[in-house]
């Protein structure tokens, strides 16, 4: 196992234990519900399956096959990633920071 691996697992294990992970979980969860990040997701995902054909009855559409829906959820997902907001990010990464500066010095 790498050293960074290894870093990893134990920096995942701390985050476990102490209950950070859930608390950073729901923190970037709750700033994704305020800055309208999940509206926008909602909306994009409905437009995909309207444009797709999807649920209109007609054959040919994403749902026709398994790699159909694979490739809808792989385009709406890589879509949805990047119009995380900004801010949102920000404030994430010094959240994180935090807690990992709390590590070190704990």
């Amino acid at each position: 196992m790498s050293q960074d691996t290894t870093l990893r697992a134990e920096i995942n294990r701390r985050l476990l234990e102490s209950g950070e992970l859930e608390r950073l979980e729901s923190l970037f969860l709750d700033l994704l519900r305020e800055s309208g990040w999940y509206e926008n997701t909602k909306n994009t995902c409905a437009e995909k399956l309207r444009s797709s054909g999807e649920f209109a009855g007609g054959g040919g559409g994403v749902g026709s096959s398994s790699g159909g829906f694979n490739r809808l959820t792989e385009e709406v997902e890589r879509e949805c990633r990047e119009k995380v907001p900004e801010v949102v990010r920000v404030e994430m990464v010094t959240a994180i920071k935090k807690v990992l500066e709390g590590m070190v010095e704990g």
